[in-house]
C-alpha cells in the first residue's frame, strides 16, 4: 500500500481508502439501502487493514447510523490504526434540526457520531454537502470549536463547488479558524469535471481530494462490458436509485469504446481494469486517496493492487483521449 500526506497536513493516508456506504440494514429509516450484513461488513475492514488501507471513509446517514456503529465495532481494540473519515449535514431525523450544518446540529450530532463509532475522536470530519441556510462562519466556528475540544483532528468537505471551497478557505484564514484539509469530489475517467475548477484550486491551496465514485459505479471495473447482471445497483429497482440507474445504464452504453481501450492497457500491463483505473486517479495532481467500495474481500485485494506502480504517461494520456472521445 500507498501511503502520502492528507492535502498540506501531516496527515498520512492509504492511497486506497474504504467506503462504508454498503453497510448495514437494507430498510434504513434514512439512507441508501445497505448490501452487506454487519458480520460481513467488520470481515471487510479487517481485510483492509490486512492490505494496508487505513482510510476508512464513513458517514452518519449511511444506513441511518448502522454503518458507524458497524466500523466502531471492527475497530474495537486497535483504533489507533485507522484514520476515520465521517460525514454529517443529511438529514438523520424528524425533527427540524436533525440535519444541516448549523451550530447545533454539528455538536449533536458529533456526540452521537463518537457514541456510535466507539471513540472520543474523529480524525477527519467532512461536511457532506453545502448548507445553503446556514452561513459558513457559523458551520467553521463549530467546526474549529470541535478541534480545539480534541473531538476532531481534521475538517474537510463533500460536494462543494469551487467558489464554495475558496470563499471557506477565506473565511477561515481572515477569522483565524481551522480551514479545510480535504475536499471529497467524484472524479474518475469518466467524469472529470471536477478538473475544471476544483482540483486546480486544490492544488493552489494545498487541499487533499479524497475521491468518491472512482470507478464510476463499477463501470470502469469492466463488469458492464456484457451488459448490466441483474445484481448490480445499476439494474436495482429501489425508487432511491432508479434516476441514478437509468443514468448509468445510457452511461455505460456511451463510453464502450473507451472501456475498449482501458481493457487493452490492462492488457498490456498484465493489470485489471480496476486497477489501471484507479492507480490513473491517485496519481493525479491532488489527489490524497480514492474511495472504493466492496460487497467482497477479494475486491479490496484486487483494488489494494493498484498501489506500488505507475500508469506510463503515454498509455494515461492514450486513456484520457479514449474517454474523452467516448463522452463526445
Amino acid at each position: 500500500m500507498e501511503y502520502g500526506r492528507l492535502g498540506k497536513s501531516g496527515l498520512k493516508v492509504s492511497k486506497i481508502s474504504l467506503g462504508c456506504w454498503n453497510f448495514g440494514s437494507p430498510t434504513p429509516a434514512y439512507g441508501i439501502p445497505g448490501r452487506v450484513t454487519p458480520e460481513d461488513s467488520i470481515r471487510l475492514i479487517h481485510q483492509a487493514y490486512d492490505v494496508g488501507i487505513n482510510l476508512i471513509d464513513n458517514a452518519n446517514r449511511y444506513t441511518g447510523g448502522e454503518a458507524e456503529q458497524i466500523q466502531g465495532r471492527a475497530m474495537k481494540g486497535r483504533r489507533s490504526d485507522f484514520v476515520v473519515a465521517t460525514k454529517l449535514m443529511k438529514r438523520v431525523g424528524d425533527r427540524p434540526n436533525d440535519e444541516g450544518l448549523s451550530r447545533v446540529h454539528i455538536m449533536e450530532e458529533v456526540e452521537r457520531i463518537l457514541r456510535r463509532l466507539d471513540t472520543d475522536y474523529i480524525d477527519l470530519l467532512q461536511a457532506h454537502d453545502v448548507d445553503w441556510n446556514t452561513p459558513l462562519e457559523e458551520t467553521l466556528r463549530a467546526f474549529d470549536d470541535l478541534i480545539r475540544q480534541g473531538k476532531v483532528r481534521y475538517i474537510g468537505c463533500s460536494n462543494f463547488p469551487a467558489w464554495v471551497l475558496a470563499k471557506s478557505l477565506w473565511i477561515s484564514d481572515v477569522r483565524n479558524l481551522a480551514s479545510f484539509s480535504s475536499a471529497q469530489p467524484k472524479y474518475n475517467l469518466i467524469s472529470r469535471q471536477v478538473e475544471k475548477e476544483v482540483q486546480p484550486l486544490c492544488v493552489d491551496q494545498g487541499i487533499g481530494m479524497i475521491i468518491y465514485s472512482p470507478l464510476e459505479g463499477g463501470i470502469l471495473t469492466g463488469k458492464y462490458n456484457n451488459g448490466i447482471p441483474e445484481d448490480s445497483r445499476i439494474g436495482d429497482t429501489n425508487p432511491l436509485l432508479t434516476e441514478r440507474s437509468v443514468k448509468m445504464k445510457a452511461q455505460v452504453d456511451r463510453v464502450q469504446s473507451g472501456l475498449a481501450v482501458l481493457r487493452e492497457v490492462a492488457r498490456q500491463l498484465e493489470k485489471t481494469p480496476s486497477q489501471v483505473s484507479l492507480n490513473w486517479l491517485i496519481n493525479r495532481p491532488a489527489v490524497s486517496a480514492a474511495i472504493i467500495g466492496a460487497t467482497r474481500p477479494e475486491q479490496i485485494i484486487e483494488n489494494a493492487g493498484a498501489t506500488g506502480w505507475k500508469l506510463p504517461e503515454e498509455l494515461a494520456a492514450k486513456l484520457e483521449q479514449a474517454f474523452q472521445d467516448s463522452a463526445q
